[in-house]
């Protein structure tokens, strides 16, 4: 008599690996088979019955959706509660220590920080000098504002959408730093999108 030849899927053959590293030992095709048959209707019939109660019970199925709807919520945003657990909030002085050293490694030196405007977040307007003098206006202006932005990209500041601007050798631009819980929910997704 011709064996038996069964068309396992993918990820039967993945369940079933599964299966044996749970029990300790291999299975035949035929008893995988017989496995997975009862797995199904096992699961047919336990369809049936939430199916019978939903109709039944029509508040507690809606409320026990919305419970289910929470958690897949909840596993959403698992990362970005992680990518917003992981911005550093750094005050000023932490903020020129991390700079100063980075602008100067790439030819920039003599950054200072004028007074601070006070609002909802608090904006900070900066100088630097190019170092380099033969690097061309564009690119001192492009690549302070690539060093800048990579720079702050896990703190709690960033660059304004301004950018920089450059005159005789000059570069200015302007720090925001944000401090309200609300407002760092919307830097990390604003964040989370460049990244997609």
């Amino acid at each position: 008599m011709p064996k038996k030849r069964y068309n396992f899927t993918k990820a039967d053959i993945e369940f079933r690996r599964h299966i044996e590293k749970k029990r300790g030992k291999e299975l035949t095709d035929e008893e995988f088979y017989k496995f997975i048959e009862k797995q199904k209707e096992w699961f047919r019939k336990y369809v049936e019955v939430v199916k019978k109660w939903a109709i039944e019970k029509p508040y507690e199925a809606e409320q026990l959706k919305r419970l289910v709807d929470s958690w897949e919520e909840k596993e959403k945003s698992l990362k970005f509660y992680d990518e917003l657990a992981k911005i550093k909030k750094l005050p000023i002085a932490e903020i020129e220590k991390l700079l100063t050293p980075i602008l100067e490694k790439f030819g920039y030196k003599n950054l200072q920080f004028s007074k601070p405007e006070f609002g909802r977040s608090i904006k900070v307007e900066f100088t630097a000098q190019e170092a380099q003098t033969a690097r061309q206006e564009y690119g001192s202006r492009i690549g302070l504002q690539n060093l800048i932005k990579q720079s702050l990209f896990r703190t709690n500041w960033k660059l304004m959408s301004e950018g920089i601007s450059y005159r005789l050798g000059f570069l200015q631009g302007c720090l925001i730093g944000i401090e309200n819980e609300d407002d760092l929910k919307e830097l990390v997704k604003i964040r989370n999108n460049l990244l997609n």
